[in-house]
């Protein structure tokens, strides 16, 4: 049964890609710009979901695939330690402009990728199940255990994403794929000929997920991270069915409602998912492999407040754009780019593209949209976590969304 509503879904979400109109397929300036390097979604949907499915069969035979399973999670997350300490020295060293270690960096993640492959596909049906479990535990289940969509996630290297912006203000113009092999040399080339030649602000971003199906989750990283993300794209599944996901595309606030509930309630998901891992993994007082403090997270711990002083430069930078100051905007960001850099925050590049990007997700510092404190109000006045999803997955509107908030926070 659930594997005849796993091949529905691909289908269908192959079938999208393939019939959207003519219109949608002609390339605007960013995709001329990186037209070498574009992501094949409907060749990946296509070639993972196949491949997820000969695992399954082979896990169905007799032999001791649960066994399996849990040792290659804990090989996997392991393997996770090590890839996430060399993709956070490639990240600083780009940031830092220092192409020769990004290099060599990268040569370094390379190889750990290809040792964590062959880990992945347990570990990714481990996953599956644990927030499965939450899932039907909040009543999300549509007959027994069985949750529409099923949870399917894909531990890979996810695409590239290149988002533009205009200089004059801060706006999320164009969003294209690029294949996960394009290095720093190509980035920053894509990013220089959109500026010279279209005068766009552009920025070629790793990205932690993508809602394809099976969905695409950015390996290397801690297994509570890991557990959030593969939340928050099973939350754009899910949504995909309903009004809130069908009418995603119709402006920017739906846009950015959708991104903000998946961040927000994918974080308590798989926060769920990982207490209940945990218990079954591990010994008491032990701690997960591949779960130990990041980069960020100790930076975090100093007495630098990345997100008072993110969103204080967002705002600067909105009032010096409003005032028609664009280079002087561009040298102040630059300028607190390397105050982040000083401080442990591996920023690349900080531009227009970059706060149309994160700006997206309105829970985080780099936003300033009110919808990040209005999802927080919201799911605060609905204690039922299954409940609240079911709520905001039947919305149509950004205004539906503000009257909803308003009736209960008035007892309406």
């Amino acid at each position: 049964m659930i594997g005849a509503l796993r091949w529905g879904l691909a289908a269908l979400l192959v079938l999208v890609a393939l019939v959207l109109p003519s219109d949608s397929r002609r390339f605007n300036p960013a995709q001329w710009a990186a037209a070498p390097y574009l992501y094949n979604l409907v060749s990946w949907e296509l070639d993972n979901f196949f491949s997820k499915w000969l695992f399954r069969a082979a896990g169905a035979l007799p032999g001791d695939a649960d066994a399996a399973r849990e040792r290659d999670t804990h090989e996997y997350f392991s393997m996770n330690t090590e890839m996430s300490h060399i993709r956070g020295g490639l990240r600083m060293a780009a940031a830092r402009d220092l192409h020769e270690r990004t290099a060599s960096m990268q040569a370094l993640l390379d190889d750990a990728e290809a040792q964590a492959a062959a880990l992945s596909d347990g570990a990714e049906e481990t996953i599956e199940s644990y927030i499965s479990a939450v899932l039907v535990e909040e009543g999300l289940a549509v007959f027994g255990e069985v949750v529409l969509p099923p949870v399917d996630v894909r531990l890979v290297q996810p695409p590239k994403l290149l988002v533009t912006s205009p200089r004059d203000r801060i706006y999320r113009k164009h969003d294209v794929l690029l294949r996960p092999d394009v290095d720093l040399s190509t980035r920053e080339e894509i990013e220089r000929r959109l500026l010279r030649d279209e005068n766009l602000s552009a920025l070629v971003e790793d990205i932690g997920g993508l809602a394809t199906y099976p969905a695409s989750v950015a390996n290397g990283h801690p297994m509570r991270w890991t557990l959030q993300a593969s939340a928050h794209e099973w939350l754009h599944h899910y949504f995909f069915f309903r009004p809130l996901g069908q009418r995603m595309f119709d402006d920017d606030d739906m846009f950015n409602l959708n991104e903000t509930i998946a961040s927000v309630v994918g974080k308590e998901i798989g926060d769920r998912a990982f207490k209940m891992m945990a218990e079954d993994f591990l010994p008491p007082a032990d701690t997960m492999p591949g779960d130990a403090p990041s980069d960020a997270d100790e930076a975090a711990a100093s007495p630098f407040d990345f997100g008072a002083e993110m969103r204080r430069t967002r705002l600067e930078v909105e009032t010096l754009l409003e005032d028609g100051r664009v280079e002087d905007a561009e040298a102040y960001m630059e300028e607190r780019r390397r105050l982040f850099v000083e401080n442990g925050y591996a920023i690349r590049k900080l531009n227009q593209a970059y706060f149309a990007f994160y700006g997206t997700y309105a829970d985080l510092p780099a936003a300033i949209s009110p919808i990040g404190d209005e999802v927080k109000r919201f799911r605060a006045l609905v204690p039922d976590l299954g409940d609240f999803i079911r709520i905001v997955s039947g919305i149509s509107s950004y205004d539906e969304f503000l009257r909803l908030l308003d009736e209960l926070e008035n007892g309406g």
